[in-house]
């Protein structure tokens, strides 16, 4: 038994070895690869405390979007981050403080990169070592199936960038670690002692996940109940100030997301617009009576088919974030009108989900993936430990009926397993798990054209794609589980006539 525990504690290592090897040919070795600026960076950069270097502001030729990586940013001094901040805003202005303090003035998106990978990796570890696997040939195939699904290149190259995919991934993957740690203390150690560290764990997590980006919004019923959950299963073991102190936390958790939305405001004008006139109004037959039906002014039909980010001598009349569109259109509009627009329209949200699927399953991005010193030709294909992502880009159906048939069969055996475990604390709180990723996932799936017309689809996908990968991880590993299983024991009764 002791040399099965040092055998499966090798492996691990030799999990973790393998994966920083795999990190460092994909992201690190030269020349770096990263993603670049497509307009979100500002955002970032502002909260951050973070600005284009010197160099880049008056050098004429520079080109900062689509095109090349931007790696070097200068540090600045905007005093404290606000508490309204995305929590990779915070990650920024934290290296910064340590750029800072040994006389570095340049943050590099390199350093950010590292977080995310200690990160990603230690949940991938977590994750590993809370599940308990007792056989070395299970644990070996699921290593396998995680380095190539996890780590593939597609998912790694956005760690080199400022967007927020790689911060949501990462603290969504924090997050299962954080609980199944936790599952894996109280449910199959039995051990309540310093549980409140576990439970702290998952707090943090929570609060970096929901921070990571505005769409993760709509996560918040699930994952608030899965705090009030754990504090409602440990308020007898553990102490009453330690229950007060999260009580606190839980609140602050459910505040911080709505602080973010709030200060996001025009970004929020600008998706309000594109779910309109580019999403209802650009295949509509009848633009006007749809304009009716959503309570706003028929002569709108005008910007049918346009999204927010024209140049202005291109709208005819309602231009994004003039007084005009202010009084008529974002006064008028809301998400309650366009949530009934399309529960009286089930055939346009139909439709809606046929484009989305058509667009789903795709991790990989056409902007710049390197450096203009590297390449004055902008290179835009990436193919470095991409095998998994080029599978299910080109081989996964893309079709609205696959997508509900994954999702289905997996619920399905969930609440079979659910049901079926009754008084099984440990099997349950594993499911909860499931399905607070078939939760995020069923609203982030219709999310992009609902919230944003046809604007940046592929991309806004993004999570939904990680947790599919997920899901479909889950599920082979458990059916080849249940094969082993099942071989074992028909070779044991072979054994034993």
């Amino acid at each position: 038994m002791r040399l099965k525990k040092r055998n499966l504690f090798y492996q691990r290592i030799l999990f973790l070895i393998l994966a920083l090897i795999i990190i460092k040919y994909v992201l690190f070795s030269y020349p770096q690869p990263g993603v670049a600026d497509q307009g979100d960076f500002q955002r970032v950069m502002s909260e951050g405390g973070i600005g284009l270097i010197h160099e880049d502001i008056i050098n004429l030729d520079f080109k900062r979007f689509n095109e090349y990586t931007v790696t070097d940013y200068s540090i600045k001094d905007n005093g404290f981050i606000k508490f309204e901040s995305s929590t990779i805003g915070y990650i920024i202005y934290f290296i910064s403080l340590i750029c800072r303090s040994i006389g570095e003035d340049v943050f590099k998106t390199q350093y950010l990169a590292v977080i995310y990978v200690i990160i990603y990796v230690s949940a991938l570890y977590i994750i590993m070592k809370s599940m308990n696997i007792k056989s070395r040939l299970k644990f070996g195939i699921l290593s396998l199936l995680s380095l190539f699904v996890f780590l593939d290149g597609n998912y790694l190259i956005w760690f080199n960038s400022l967007y927020g995919e790689p911060m949501m991934i990462s603290t969504l993957m924090l997050f299962i670690a954080a609980y199944s740690s936790y599952v894996y203390k109280k449910y199959t150690l039995k051990d309540d002692n310093k549980i409140i560290g576990r439970i702290v764990f998952i707090f943090i997590a929570a609060f970096l996940f929901v921070g990571s980006k505005m769409q993760i919004i709509t996560a918040m019923p699930m994952i608030i109940f899965m705090l009030v959950k754990v504090l409602l299963d440990n308020r007898k073991v553990i102490s009453k100030v330690n229950l007060v102190c999260l009580s606190v936390f839980l609140v602050i958790i459910l505040i911080y997301p709505m602080r973010i939305t709030m200060k996001n405001k025009e970004m929020s004008k600008d998706t309000q617009y594109n779910s309109v006139f580019y999403g209802v109004l650009n295949s509509s037959n009848d633009p006007k009576q749809d304009l009716i039906d959503l309570g706003l002014n028929s002569d709108m039909y005008v910007e049918a088919g346009k999204h927010a980010y024209l140049n202005p001598d291109e709208y005819v009349k309602y231009a994004p974030k003039t007084e005009i569109t202010e009084n008529e259109f974002y006064r008028k509009m809301s998400n309650g009108k366009l949530a009934k627009f399309y529960l009286t329209h089930p055939i346009r949200l139909i439709e809606g989900m046929k484009y989305t699927a058509n667009h789903a399953f795709i991790t990989g991005t056409g902007l710049g993936k390197y450096s203009r010193s590297y390449s004055e030709e902008s290179i835009r294909e990436f193919d470095k430990f991409t095998i998994w992502s080029k599978f299910r880009e080109n081989k996964f159906p893309k079709n609205i009926r696959f997508v509900i048939l994954i999702y289905t069969m997996i619920f399905s055996v969930s609440i079979y397993k659910y049901v079926k475990n009754k008084g099984n604390n440990k099997i349950r709180n594993k499911i909860y798990i499931i399905w607070l990723l078939i939760f995020i996932a069923a609203l982030q799936f219709p999310m992009p054209f609902v919230g944003n017309g046809e604007a940046d689809t592929t991309k806004q996908l993004f999570l939904f794609n990680f947790i599919t990968d997920v899901i479909i991880l889950i599920s082979v590993y458990w059916s080849i589980s249940k094969g082993i299983d099942f071989i074992g024991c028909k070779y044991k009764s072979i054994k034993s006539v």
